[in-house]
């Protein structure tokens, strides 16, 4: 009998032991993702992706925009100039030449090449003889093969002598300015400012025009009008070409071109 109950005793308690090592293993959570689940290519949109817009001629050949052209631009909307400068072909026309310590100015028979000797911001010109009240008047001028900050040129107008009047220049670094000279000092009537239609540096042509009428003063690049001023101190005069070298000693301008137009 005890030998009975010791037996039963054995069996049970080996039930017992098998019972709890089998509750050791855990099933992988229903919520786990399969493997490779994260590298599903997303789904396709509803609203289809744009098409790449085809690039326009001008744009795959790299062709910058066009330049734009002057609303209203003297030369055109006055027609046939009144005078035209001939320079050495014309014994008739005279321009002033010289060559000093400042500056050298000499007549070609296509052009009147200006050099400024010294970078000393001294203006000289060589003066013309036709005295104008009211006018549209225009040079064309290239800078020299080094041409840098206020190395300058333009035409001055209405100068009652020769040591007066006004002066309209362009410098190197693409700026303009309309100064009156009164043989004593300088008054700015539009201080040097800058213009994108000026290109800066050497080897640079542009067309310069100032138009006097009244007491007003109006100033254009290329036809582009660029500022406009008010004086009474000069109501005619005498006109002609000036240059000045402030950072280039030798500045050259050449000046294939003066015209003019009388205004009514």
């Amino acid at each position: 009998m005890q030998r009975k109950t010791i037996l039963l005793l054995f069996v049970i308690l080996v039930t017992l032991v098998m019972v709890g090592c089998g509750g050791t293993e855990t099933a992988p959570p229903e919520t786990e993702p399969e493997t490779g689940a994260a590298t599903q290519a997303p789904q396709p949109s509803d609203t289809p992706e744009p098409e790449p817009q085809a690039e326009t001629e001008s744009q795959a050949a790299g062709v910058p925009s066009p330049t734009p052209t002057p609303e209203a631009d003297p030369r055109v909307e006055l027609g046939g100039a009144d005078w035209v400068a001939s320079f050495g072909k014309d014994t008739e026309q005279t321009w002033g030449q010289f060559d000093d310590e400042q500056a050298k100015v000499e007549m070609k028979p296509d052009a009147l090449v200006l050099t400024a000797h010294k970078a000393n911001s001294f203006d000289v010109w060589s003066m013309s003889y036709p005295v104008l009240e009211d006018f549209y008047l225009e040079i064309t001028g290239t800078s020299g093969d080094v041409c840098s900050g206020k190395d300058r040129y333009g035409p001055i107008v209405r100068a009652p002598d020769n040591n007066q009047g006004y002066l309209y220049q362009i410098s190197c670094d693409g700026m303009f300015t309309l100064r009156k000279w009164d043989g004593v000092e300088y008054t700015d009537l539009i201080s040097w400012t800058p213009s994108e239609h000026i290109v800066p540096g050497p080897n640079q042509t542009h067309r310069l025009g100032i138009m006097a009428e009244g007491t007003n003063l109006s100033v254009y690049v290329n036809g582009f009008l660029h500022g406009e001023a008010v004086d009474e101190s000069y109501d005619k005069g005498m006109f002609g070409i000036s240059v000045a070298a402030a950072d280039t000693p030798g500045f050259t301008v050449t000046v294939t071109e003066v015209l003019y137009w009388e205004l009514p």
